[in-house]
């Protein structure tokens, strides 16, 4: 019998040829560049430097609420020269800074006494940064037509409202109206007498007593119109339906045109501030008295002036501008006051006759702005 000779058989990775030669030497690395060699200590801090700024050029989930600044309010009001009363008073609006911080301004704002740092939540709470800047925006405009309304009417002019219902925005869980209005829904007539306006369906609501059966003439988004009887219940002693309602395309016939831009401001607490610099601009005499005064505070359309956020900040701002007199909602005394200094006196205003009283008592003529109020 033939023998066959015994062979062993690299295993696998061995490396080793089949032949039995001993396996391939690698080739050695090419040796470092010298720089290299010389400065590679030079790449850690390179490493560090650029983690550094990244860590402090990242938006944190805070804001920063500063001061701002103090503006005139004539500056931002157009009205036809045939109507202008020039003053030498200056009315001033307040202002803060609202930003999203990274970490060395959240330092600098934790340090500074005249900057909150808060989360972000408390100033966006559910609402997308986007979606908070046009809210901003749309309560600046709202604020703008109030004040021009509330100004005119308290010189005396006509200016009606006009509507087409009084929309439906909310309806209350367990109410008469949950389950037989919706929102959306538009509520043109009550007890067959037309509703064009939020007041008019309030009125016709609350005429009736507990109990009684209110006709209500509904028109939904899909403009289908049905007639809804609805039993009131009691609230307090009074007829009480259970929705929250808003004058559906709620319009004013001005009796001349009046314009204010806000510019980037946003929010709402211009209000008190644009409706005295109108009833100045628009009436003769010097309603400050030919002071610099600020103004912070909502205003509605009865007159009702509102608390407003960041009064601190704002009080920074006009003792900046250097204004003599500060008027505040009643809300916002307290903390205006510790921020005030020596040289500007705050004043608390809870209406639009408040702070014309107030204005009076500084000297200036709020003759023409005492008339009675016209609706």
């Amino acid at each position: 019998m033939d023998t066959i000779d015994a062979m062993v058989v690299p295993g696998p990775g061995s490396g080793a040829p089949s032949n039995g030669a001993p396996p391939p030497v690698p080739p050695a690395p090419p040796p470092l560049h010298p720089l290299v060699m010389r400065f590679w200590w030079v790449l850690p801090i390179l490493l560090a430097v650029v983690t550094l700024g990244v860590v402090l050029n990242t938006d944190l989930p805070y804001y920063a609420i500063a001061p701002g600044d103090a503006r005139e309010v004539d500056e931002l009001i157009d009205v036809a020269q045939d109507r202008l009363h020039p003053a030498s008073g200056e009315v001033y609006l307040a202002t803060v800074s609202l930003q999203q911080v990274k970490p060395l301004g959240a330092i600098r704002g934790w340090l500074d006494g005249e900057i909150d740092v808060v989360p972000e939540e408390r100033i966006l709470g559910t609402t997308p940064p986007d979606e908070y800047r046009d809210e901003n925006r749309r309560l600046m405009e709202d604020s703008q037509q109030t004040a021009i309304i509330v100004a005119l009417r308290q010189l005396g002019y006509d200016v009606p409202e006009q509507g087409k219902g009084a929309l439906v925005v909310e309806v209350a869980e367990g109410s008469p109206a949950a389950g037989r209005l919706d929102v959306g829904d538009t509520i043109t007539a009550v007890d067959g007498v037309p509703t064009m306006l939020v007041q008019e369906a309030v009125d016709r609501i609350r005429a009736h007593q507990p109990g009684e059966t209110a006709r209500l003439q509904i028109v939904d988004p899909e403009g289908v119109t049905r007639v809804e009887e609805v039993r009131l219940a009691d609230r307090e002693g009074r007829a009480f339906l259970g929705v929250l309602m808003r004058t559906k395309d709620r319009d004013f016939r001005l009796p001349f045109e009046v314009k204010i831009d806000a510019g980037a401001i946003g929010g709402p607490s211009a209000g008190l501030a644009f409706t005295l610099g109108l009833i100045d601009q628009l009436s003769p005499g010097e309603l400050t008295g030919g002071k610099k005064v600020a103004v912070t505070g909502t205003i509605d359309m009865d007159g009702e002036v509102g608390d407003v956020g960041g009064v601190a900040q704002k009080t920074a701002a006009v003792r900046s501008e250097g204004a003599q007199y500060f008027l505040v909602p009643p809300g916002e005394y307290k903390t205006a006051r510790a921020h005030a200094g020596k040289r500007l006196e705050v004043i608390r205003v809870a209406t639009l006759d408040d702070a014309i009283a107030a204005l009076g008592r500084i000297g200036g003529d709020i003759a023409p702005a005492t008339r009675v109020r016209s609706t």
